[in-house]
């Protein structure tokens, strides 16, 4: 994996919120989320936009699954 600066600048916002929630390995509100972006990768993510694309890849069974209204966590992975 890439890390330092690159790794800051290069991921989307659904990429960090993946990234938190797999070191946090429990689902988080979307207010702990854009706070967790906001100190680990020192960006700013838009709110609504961050729910509407998370609520999007939700829909699709990708990565993420909602468990409450606005809480977000990662989809079990697969055995492999």
């Amino acid at each position: 994996p890439v890390k330092g600066p690159a790794l800051k600048r290069g991921l989307s916002q659904v990429d960090m919120a993946y990234a938190i929630l797999k070191k946090a390995r429990s689902p988080l509100h979307v207010s702990e989320l854009l706070a967790q972006i906001q100190q680990h990768f020192g960006r700013t993510v838009d709110r609504e936009s961050l729910v509407s694309s998370l609520t999007k890849k939700v829909a699709r069974h990708d990565r993420f699954l909602r468990t409450d209204k606005n809480t977000f966590a990662l989809l079990p992975e697969e055995k492999k």
